[in-house]
């Protein structure tokens, strides 16, 4: 699984973001974004209310332009032909602040895109803040420490890349926790699910993993659903 914006010589934003169906429901329409990261793909479905709340966040903190998000419309927002227009507006807009944001997709892009849950640097950060908030209390533990094959691939995956440990700027999600805590880990159970992991392509038991770094290990155990 490559990361995201890893080519950015190479990169555009409508490759790797697309906006092919919108679902519509009495009350309101909530548009299926299709995430595509190297050889893999994930969709994520949000509400337009969700992606003005995405904009207000991102133009406070970095210099977007307002008017780069199509405004709300109060009334006949549920006509197909006003749904297909927003729909490809809303698609112009991800792809363009991807884009302009690749180099260092904020916190609240990547939650937005779901980055916890397929993309390697949103994967290890999620598990470096984990680890910041119950890492001593889990090795003070007998219980074993539960990772997934997707979750040891990235971790893996990231640290083969030249980067800094905390390239979020979040102290909390610093990759330096999950390496203090996995040379110290002494149970470890690698859960693999057979099923695609949620709405993506990628597959857990088809992805490698290196436990070199857990030093300390006495037990392991691997749970295959």
């Amino acid at each position: 699984m490559a990361h995201f914006g890893k080519d950015l010589d190479d990169f555009k934003g409508s490759r790797c973001i697309r906006i092919n169906s919108a679902e519509q429901t009495e009350q309101f329409t909530v548009y299926v974004i299709t995430v595509n990261c190297g050889s893999h793909t994930w969709t994520v479905k949000h509400r337009y209310s969700e992606f003005y709340d995405l904009h207000e966040k991102l133009t406070a903190s970095y210099k977007l332009d307002k008017s780069l998000l199509p405004p709300k419309k109060l009334f006949g927002n549920q006509s197909e032909s006003f749904v297909k227009k927003r729909q490809r507006e809303l698609e112009i807009y991800l792809q363009t602040i991807v884009l302009y944001l690749a180099q260092h997709v904020p916190t609240c892009l990547a939650y937005f895109l779901d980055f916890d849950k397929y993309e390697i640097h949103g994967i290890t950060q999620s598990m470096a803040e984990d680890l910041y908030n119950r890492g001593e209390t889990l090795l003070y533990s007998k219980e074993p420490y539960e990772a997934t094959t997707l979750q040891l691939y990235s971790l893996t995956e990231r640290l083969k890349l030249p980067e800094p440990t905390c390239e979020s700027g979040d102290v909390k999600k610093d990759l330096g926790h999950i390496l203090d805590f996995i040379t110290r880990c002494k149970h470890l159970k690698i859960v693999c699910e057979k099923e695609p992991v949620g709405t993506s392509n990628i597959l857990m038991n088809k992805v490698p993993y290196d436990l070199t770094l857990f030093k300390s290990l006495q037990t392991l155990t691997v749970s295959i659903d």
